[in-house]
């Protein structure tokens, strides 16, 4: 969203881009990294970053007119596909995990 809003390429973690080479084709690695990294940290340290990150991720969203966000030609890193799109990928994310989670704790709960 920076990239779109400042209308350059983004800028990745360098954590993820020196670690893992194909980065974006390689979820598996990336989301093994995350939780190597981040496993031991305070619950309340991962839930203040995760949420800050997505406010800020859903603000920029807001800052870009309505007809950047739905030109998929416009930003040649997104290889056709629009901002729109992207942010609809994070709620569908979001949605997934929501539900793993959401089902996780049941089960927990009724240990």
């Amino acid at each position: 969203m920076e990239g779109g809003l400042h209308d350059r390429e983004p800028d990745f973690p360098n954590w993820i881009v020196k670690a893992i080479g194909n980065w974006e084709e390689e979820a598996d690695q990336v989301n093994a990294l995350t939780f190597k990294l981040n496993h031991e940290k305070p619950w309340a340290e991962i839930y203040k970053n995760w949420k800050n990150g997505f406010l800020r991720f859903l603000e920029l969203g807001n800052e870009i007119s309505e007809r950047n966000l739905l030109d998929g030609d416009r930003y040649p890193w997104l290889k056709g596909y629009s901002l729109a799109f992207i942010l609809v990928a994070s709620y569908d994310h979001h949605q997934e995990h929501i539900e793993k989670l959401t089902n996780w704790l049941q089960k927990y709960e009724e240990s």
